[in-house]
C-alpha cells in the first residue's frame, strides 16, 4: 500500500508541473516560410508526441508539453525538403522554448520536381468539398474517383533488423541511385507519395489505376476468394478485400523480393493489411499495417489522408526516359 501511495503521489506531482510551450517558424533553404510543415516533438522516454501544422506564415506552436527530453522532427511530404531530425532537445516545466526549424533542399535540389507542391490546388479544392461520403447501389461506401495521395505527415520509423538497417544506410549514402523506379521497375506496395490514383469500384472487384508507377494497375478481389495456395510472386502482391462496416480491409501477400518497401528492403514474408475509410465526401483515411518478421522486429503502421480530385484524371506514365538515363548512371 505504501508503494502504491508513493506512485500516486509521484504521478500527482508530475501532473502538477506546469506544461511547457514550444514555438517557432519553419523556413526553407532561402529563408522563406514553409506552410503546412508537420512539426512533431516526441518524448524519447515516454514516446508521448505533441504535434502541430505550420501556418501560412510558417509559424507553429506545441502546447501542453511535459518536461523531458524530446526529438523534434519535420517530415515534409513530397521531395522538396530533406527530413529534419533534432534529438536531445531538453524541455523544462513551464518553459516557453523558442525553436526555429530550417529545412534543407531535397531531391538533389531539382527545381520544379515536387508533386506535393504543384498539387497544392487539388488539396485546397478537396478541403472545400462538403457532405457525407456517397454509397453504391449495393450499399457499401463508394470509393470511386480520382484521389490525390499524401504521405504520412507524422511517420513512424520502422523497427528494422540489423541487416535491413545496414542496407537502408547504404541506400541513403548513395542517394537511392538503385531505386527500382530509376530502372523503370515498379516502386512497390508502399505508395505513399503525392500522386494521383483512380479507383474503379464494382461489387466484386476494386481496380486501382496508378499514374506514378510502372505497374499502373492493381486488382483487389472482393468476391470472397482466398489467396492462391501456390503464389507466383509479383511486384504488388495478391490482394483480397472485405468490408468491415464502412471500412474496406485489404489483405496483400505474395510479393517478390525485388521491390523496395519505401526505401527499405523486405523479404518474401512481407504481409500488408490496408484499410480504406472515406471519412467524408472529399477525404479518405488510408492505413497500412506492414508485417515482415524477416525485416522488422515489430509491425509498422503508416497513416495517410488522401484528397478527392474530381476535376482531375490520370495520364499515361511512360518510363522510357528513366530507362535510357539509367545506362549513364555512375556508381
Amino acid at each position: 500500500m505504501k508503494i502504491f501511495a508513493i506512485l500516486i503521489a509521484a504521478g500527482a506531482l508530475a501532473s502538477a508541473q506546469p506544461a511547457a510551450v514550444i514555438s517557432g517558424t519553419v523556413t526553407g533553404p532561402h529563408g522563406t516560410p514553409v506552410p503546412g510543415a508537420p512539426v512533431q516533438a516526441k518524448n524519447t522516454k515516454t514516446a508521448a508526441s505533441f504535434r502541430a501544422i505550420a501556418s501560412a506564415k510558417g509559424d507553429y506552436t506545441l502546447t501542453g508539453v511535459l518536461a523531458g527530453t524530446y526529438e523534434i522532427t519535420v517530415f515534409m511530404p513530397g521531395y522538396a525538403f530533406n527530413p529534419f531530425v533534432k534529438p536531445g532537445v531538453s524541455v523544462n516545466p513551464g518553459q516557453k522554448l523558442a525553436f526555429d526549424i530550417h529545412l534543407e533542399d531535397g531531391n538533389l535540389s531539382t527545381l520544379g520536381d515536387d508533386p506535393y507542391t504543384y498539387n497544392a490546388n487539388i488539396r485546397d479544392q478537396a478541403a472545400k468539398l462538403k457532405g457525407p461520403p456517397p454509397r453504391t447501389a449495393w450499399g457499401t461506401p463508394d470509393l470511386s474517383g480520382v484521389w490525390n495521395g499524401k504521405n504520412d505527415l507524422f511517420p513512424e520509423q520502422p523497427a528494422l533488423l540489423p541487416w535491413a538497417a545496414k542496407i537502408f544506410e547504404e541506400r541513403l549514402a548513395n542517394n537511392m541511385k538503385d531505386t527500382p523506379s530509376s530502372y523503370c521497375l515498379p516502386s512497390g506496395i508502399l505508395y505513399n507519395g503525392p500522386f494521383l490514383r483512380k479507383f474503379v469500384q464494382t461489387p466484386k472487384l476494386l481496380v486501382m489505376l496508378n499514374e506514378d508507377d510502372v505497374v499502373q494497375f492493381r486488382q483487389i478481389f472482393l468476391d470472397g476468394r482466398g489467396h492462391p495456395k501456390d503464389f507466383n510472386p509479383t511486384w504488388m502482391g495478391h490482394a483480397i478485400g472485405h468490408w468491415e462496416r464502412d471500412t474496406l480491409v485489404v489483405d496483400v501477400t505474395g510479393f517478390n523480393q525485388q521491390s523496395w518497401l519505401d526505401n527499405y528492403p523486405h523479404t518474401p514474408q512481407l504481409h500488408v493489411t490496408e484499410r480504406y475509410h472515406r471519412r467524408d465526401f472529399g477525404h479518405m483515411d488510408v492505413q497500412l499495417l506492414i508485417e515482415d518478421p524477416g525485416t522488422l522486429s515489430k509491425p509498422w503502421k503508416v497513416n495517410m489522408v488522401w484528397d478527392l480530385a474530381p476535376q482531375e484524371d490520370i495520364l499515361e506514365n511512360v518510363c522510357t526516359e528513366n530507362n535510357t538515363y539509367s545506362r549513364h548512371v555512375q556508381n
